[in-house]
């Protein structure tokens, strides 16, 4: 299941992360409802997410060994 951001553009996830800010991950699936951040990630971890309920873009947030999150 996609995942769900706060942040409205991907330009502004892909500043959010360059700038080291915690980005809030949210999961909405009825059967195992999650929340978590970037910080709670692993190194190799990564989430596609979007924009909800515009659906209008979406994201891969990847975490890496150095503790960097990148988005593509």
């Amino acid at each position: 299941m996609t995942c769900q951001v706060k942040l409205k553009t991907k330009k502004a996830l892909k500043e959010a992360a360059a700038n080291g800010s915690n980005i809030d991950i949210y999961d909405p699936s009825i059967f195992n409802e999650r929340r978590f951040s970037t910080s709670e990630m692993k190194a190799g971890d990564h989430e596609v997410v979007t924009y909800h309920p515009r659906r209008s873009w979406f994201a891969v947030i990847e975490k890496h060994a150095d503790g960097t999150v990148t988005v593509s």
